[in-house]
């Protein structure tokens, strides 16, 4: 690689910038609301005046939270739509552009003891699946296979899978949400807006009114000072659900290699995130659990996951 490389991670809520430089380092890291700016030109321009970024660029590497699909992505929480031609015509030179957990993926390999935090199981097989999935506007789940030579991210829209109970408590909440809202998804429960439907789904069935309606941020200060028992539910389903829909991924991809739990709300709940909670609901696969129970969790405390992985894209 020779010359300076944009690196993008485009979400519903933050777009962050950095500069892969030509000797490896990832530098001037900054990060704005997506709502700022109207378009991915517009928040280029506006972070090479913030930091004296000379463009054009050799290239660029973007990950955006939606579909890839003909050299565009559509956000899923937003309203952008980036393609290949507009980062072209806003960087210069080469262009990467793939899904957000698709470069999460992609930095999965590079991990080490310093970037995570074991939740139960042992040791991962060497070279076996791996699978990242992250709660943060919507649920971002992609994974990474070796494919006898290097690694490879696959990217997906795990997030999009229907929702599914496991007890009466759950079943309930489901169908009050189906009747919200018709299909109900996985990043409907489990998400900064997944966790305020949770709330709104609780106090409707136990008719439990409030002033306003709350916001993710608040339904996690609540349920750590235990002062509101709909929030300290919330929370305890959202984990719930996490880990159920981690352990559904792991069997479906065979992840051996481990399951990594990025995203931007759990690694900021610190001790409110319940671990055995999330790791009893992992394994609680009838019987099949006993293929599981081996699997390492970690929850990712790296705070540039994507750009690890744009930058290992590129290299």
């Amino acid at each position: 690689m020779s010359g300076d490389f944009l690196l993008a991670d485009i979400g519903g809520t933050n777009v962050r910038f950095a500069v892969l430089r030509g000797d490896g380092r990832i530098d001037a890291a900054e990060a704005w609301l997506t709502a700022l700016y109207p378009d991915f030109g517009a928040a280029v321009r506006a972070y090479a005046a913030l930091t004296g970024l000379r463009l054009p660029l050799a290239g660029a590497a973007v990950c955006a939270a939606g579909p890839a699909v003909a050299d565009a992505i559509k956000l899923t929480n937003c309203a952008w739509t980036i393609s290949r031609a507009e980062i072209a015509a806003a960087t210069g030179g080469e262009v990467y552009l793939v899904n957000d957990f698709a470069a999460v993926a992609q930095a999965l390999p590079v991990l080490g003891p310093s970037d995570v935090v074991q939740i139960g199981g042992g040791a991962p097989l060497p070279q076996a699946p791996k699978v990242a999935l992250g709660p943060g506007t919507g649920l971002g789940v992609a994974s990474a296979m070796f494919d006898g030579a290097r690694w490879v991210a696959v990217p997906g829209e795990g997030g999009h899978v229907d929702l599914a109970p496991t007890n009466d408590r759950e079943l309930a909440i489901v169908y009050q949400l189906i009747r919200e809202r018709g299909h109900v998804a996985a990043e409907d429960a489990v998400s900064g807006p997944g966790l305020e439907a949770l709330y709104l789904a609780i106090a409707a069935l136990d008719g439990v009114s409030f002033k306003a309606k709350p916001v993710a941020s608040d339904i996690a200060k609540a349920a750590r000072t235990k002062t509101d028992p709909v929030a300290v539910e919330a929370v305890a389903l959202f984990t719930g659900w996490l880990g159920s829909i981690a352990g559904d991924l792991a069997l479906t991809l065979g992840a051996q290699g481990g399951v990594y739990i990025a995203g931007g709300i759990v690694a900021q709940w610190g001790d409110l995130f319940d671990a055995k909670l999330f790791r009893r609901r992992f394994e609680a696969k009838g019987r099949i659990k006993h293929f599981l129970e081996p699997i390492p969790c970690y929850l990712v405390t790296a705070k540039d996951l994507a750009f690890r992985g744009l930058a290992a894209m590129v290299r």
